[in-house]
């Protein structure tokens, strides 16, 4: 709808995967990506919008090689739709011949070991071959200043911009906290802290419930909120959340949703007092989910990234990733618990 503003837009999506949003479909011409080949010539520029998913993107790249545009580029690691596109897909030959191009010859023996069937994540974010969309097209498109130093760095002549990720602030207005918190049944005198998004290791989950354990002693009243999808033991072997909420004794203080509709979820934002959103691994992209807390005045903490220096610490509260992570984070809830003026000033 912004670019609207100036320019005229078709938009191409995955195939068989409807566009539903009526602000969408209501206003724009939507049609399926096997059809940009024979429509392409009507168009002035191509803009593709990239992520770290075969679910969503896996037509994309060939796309993307083929009819070069501006790419904006979500997950700087790419790995993962890349293994799982071509080493998955047997196409070993091509998937060498990248890593050799960007990483030389040591990023070709890691091919090979890939197309043995040695698969190491940690390569994955090492070697992230974003290249592999940024070199083919006439730019790219950035959310921080560290992944377009990073692209630089490797390349001068990749043309990349900056440009902060879009978030309509919401009308508060329309979240009053008190009738959210009857509406799903959470006392008004609790202090809830919310953390949202798949319920994960890589969410640091288990961090935030041993620091909220740790922190929860002094505050009888506190209660966790846990908001989206558990990864269950069966989906994640030696993952078990529920034995670690019971054997940190926390289970009465410790609410967990479930999957959460879109609009649910920002119900859920906005009925907390303090929000978490950690990451690690990361695939260095910019959290839309922290942009999110933040448009409604909520204070946030969040994982020390490098791909987080644009997050000024007045309005956010930095945890480090090393050993000091779970005492860090209990003093900042505790902090945000005593100082009521600390905490709606942060946010």
């Amino acid at each position: 709808p912004f670019l609207a503003k100036g320019a005229e837009i078709d938009l191409f999506t995955e195939d068989g995967v409807p566009a539903t949003n009526p602000a969408i479909v209501n206003h724009f011409p939507v049609f399926s990506h096997k059809e940009f080949p024979q429509r392409r010539q009507r168009y002035d520029l191509y803009l593709y919008q990239m992520g770290n998913n075969t679910k969503y993107h896996a037509y994309m790249d060939d796309l993307i090689q083929q009819y070069p545009g501006i790419v904006t580029v979500h997950d700087v690691a790419l790995q993962h739709y890349l293994v799982e596109r071509f080493i998955l897909g047997y196409r070993h030959d091509e998937y060498k011949e990248m890593m050799r191009r960007y990483y030389g010859k040591f990023g070709e023996v890691i091919a090979q070991n890939f197309a043995w069937g040695r698969i190491h994540e940690f390569i994955f974010y090492q070697l992230p071959l974003y290249q592999r969309v940024v070199a083919p097209s006439l730019g790219a498109i950035v959310h921080s200043s560290y992944v377009k130093n990073k692209m630089r760095q490797y390349d001068p002549s990749y043309r990349v911009e900056w440009i902060n990720m879009g978030i309509v602030p919401p009308d508060l207005a329309q979240y009053p906290k008190e009738r959210l918190r009857e509406k799903y049944q959470i006392p008004q005198d609790k202090f809830v802290i919310g953390a949202y998004g798949y319920v994960s290791p890589g969410k640091r989950i288990p961090e935030l419930l041993s620091a909220f354990a740790a922190f929860a002693k002094d505050a009888p009243d506190a209660i966790c909120l846990l908001v989206g999808h558990l990864v269950e033991p069966e989906e994640l072997p030696g993952f078990d959340m529920r034995k670690l909420i019971r054997e940190l004794g926390i289970e009465s203080q410790v609410i967990i949703t479930g999957f959460t509709p879109y609009d649910q979820f920002f119900d859920y934002i906005a009925l907390s007092d303090v929000c978490v959103n950690l990451r690690h691994p990361t695939v260095r992209a910019t959290s839309a989910n922290i942009l999110k807390i933040m448009a409604f005045a909520k204070p946030v903490l969040i994982s020390d990234l490098c791909e987080c220096l644009d997050f000024p610490t007045t309005a956010c509260i930095k945890i480090p990733l090393n050993d000091k992570e779970e005492g860090r984070m209990t003093e900042a809830l505790q902090k945000l618990y005593c100082d009521r003026e600390y905490r709606e000033t942060l946010g």
